[in-house]
C-alpha cells in the first residue's frame, strides 16, 4: 500500500489589495528588524494593524464580523509585511484539511490510472490537494488504507476500489465525521457515481448477435467488482433470451493465468478456446481483461476476430490504439470523475444532503476486435 499527496491547489486564499501606509513616515525597513531571512508572522500583522491576532484571522478567514476599517488596515499590513497565512495552520485549527482522499484499487491499471488523474484535476479546480492510497489489488488492505486516509485529516474521500461495508469501516467514518463518495461504482451506501453496467453489457451482447455469433460467453475477471460485475452479466443474459438463445455459463478468469472456472468446472483456458463447442465470442468484463484475451488468444494461434470475436467495457485510452483496436463499451470515465468529486465537495458544505446516486450511460465503439461469425 502507498501514500501519496498530488497536487498544489490552495483553498480559501484571499486576495490582497494594495494599500497606502497606514500612517506617514511609516519605517518601510522594519521587516529588515526582524531578519530578511524571517517571514512575518500573524503577530508581526498584528502589531502593524494596531488589532489583535484574532482580528487578523477573522480577516484571513473572511470572516464578517469585522468592521471595513479594520479589514483594509489588516489587509494593508499583511500587503505591507508580505504576509502568507500559514494553510497548514489554519487547517489544524479547523481538525480538517484542504486534501481529498482517493482509494485506488491498482494504479498500474490504466483504467484507475486515467480515473485518479481526472480526479486530482477537479479537486484542484476546486482549491483542494488529493491523496492516494494504492491498494495496488489487495482489497484485505482497503480498510487499513481508509485509516491512513483518516490519519492525516482528509475532507472527504473518493472510492476508486471496492471496499467491503464493515461495521468497523462505517465506525471510522462516522468518528471521523468524513464524508464519501464512489466513483465507477454503484454502491448505494454513500453518493456513488457509476455506469449503466446493465446496459453496457446488453449493448455487447447484442453486437456479437447482430454479426451472426451464437455460442457468445461472458468473462468475468477480478478486475470489477461484484455489483458492476453483475450488472454487466445480466445485461449479457437479457440480450442472450431476447434473440431465443442459451446463454453459456461464465468463465471466471485472471487476466495471464493458464486456467479458468467455466461454470463450476476448472479446466485449461486452451481448452475453454478450442473445440467445437467452444464460444465464437468473448463479452469480457473490462477492457484490460480484454485485451489480455486477445493475447491469450494470439499465443494459442487463434486469430481476433477471425478465430473469435472480443468486446471489452470501459474504452480506457491504450483501447483505440492501432495495435489493440478493441470493440468495447464506452463509458464516460472523465465525467465521472469529476461528477464523484464534485458530489463530494458538496457534501462536504452540505452533510444533510439526501444520497445521490449517478448512473452514466453507455455506448458501443466498435473497433477491429469483432466480425461477423464464421458460416
Amino acid at each position: 500500500m502507498t501514500l501519496a499527496a498530488v497536487g498544489t491547489a490552495r483553498h480559501g486564499e484571499v486576495g490582497i489589495a494594495v494599500q497606502p501606509p497606514l500612517h506617514p513616515g511609516h519605517d518601510l525597513d522594519r521587516s529588515h528588524a526582524r531578519g530578511a531571512d524571517k517571514a512575518p508572522t500573524i503577530l508581526d500583522v498584528a502589531a502593524e494593524a494596531g488589532v489583535s491576532k484574532s482580528t487578523v484571522s477573522n480577516v484571513v478567514r473572511g470572516a464578517d464580523d469585522v468592521s471595513s476599517a479594520t479589514r483594509a488596515r489588516v489587509l494593508a499590513a499583511i500587503d505591507l509585511l508580505g504576509y502568507t497565512p500559514n494553510a497548514i495552520a489554519r487547517q489544524f485549527v479547523r481538525q480538517r484539511t484542504t486534501i481529498l482522499g482517493v482509494l485506488v484499487g491498482d494504479l498500474s491499471n490504466p483504467y484507475y490510472a486515467q480515473m485518479a488523474q481526472v480526479a486530482e484535476r477537479a479537486a484542484f479546480r476546486h482549491g483542494y490537494t488529493t491523496m492516494f492510497c494504492n491498494i495496488e489489488g489487495a482489497k484485505d488492505i482497503a480498510l487499513a488504507g481508509v485509516e491512513a486516509l483518516l490519519e492525516h485529516r482528509v475532507a472527504g474521500i473518493v472510492f476508486l476500489a471496492y471496499i467491503s461495508r464493515t461495521d468497523q469501516l462505517e465506525e471510522a467514518l462516522r468518528r471521523a465525521g468524513v464524508p464519501i463518495a464512489f466513483l465507477g461504482l454503484s454502491e448505494r451506501w454513500g453518493d456513488s457515481v457509476g455506469p449503466e453496467d446493465a446496459q453496457g453489457g446488453r449493448l455487447a451482447t447484442e453486437h456479437l448477435i447482430g454479426l451472426g455469433h451464437r455460442r457468445i460467453a461472458y468473462v468475468r475477471t477480478p478486475l470489477v467488482e461484484r455489483t458492476g460485475d453483475r450488472g454487466r452479466h445480466s445485461g449479457y443474459r437479457a440480450a442472450m433470451r431476447d434473440a431465443g438463445l442459451d446463454a453459456l455459463p461464465p468463465i471466471a478468469w485472471a487476466p495471464g493465468a493458464p486456467t479458468v472456472r467455466y461454470g463450476r468446472t476448472s479446466l485449461k483456458l486452451s481448452d475453454a478456446l478450442r473445440g467445437g463447442k467452444a464460444p465464437s465470442a468473448l463479452f469480457v468484463s473490462n477492457d484490460i481483461g480484454a485485451i489480455a484475451m486477445i493475447e491469450a488468444c494470439e499465443n494459442e494461434r487463434l486469430t481476433v476476430p477471425d478465430d473469435v470475436s472480443i468486446v471489452g467495457f470501459d474504452d480506457i485510452a491504450i483501447a483505440a490504439l492501432h495495435r489493440i483496436s478493441l470493440t468495447t463499451v464506452a463509458q464516460r470515465l472523465d465525467y465521472q470523475a469529476e461528477r464523484a468529486v464534485s458530489l463530494l465537495l458538496e457534501r462536504i458544505h452540505d452533510p444533510g444532503l439526501p444520497p445521490r446516486h449517478t448512473s452514466v450511460s453507455v455506448e458501443l465503439r466498435v473497433r477491429q476486435s469483432t466480425a461477423p461469425a464464421r458460416g
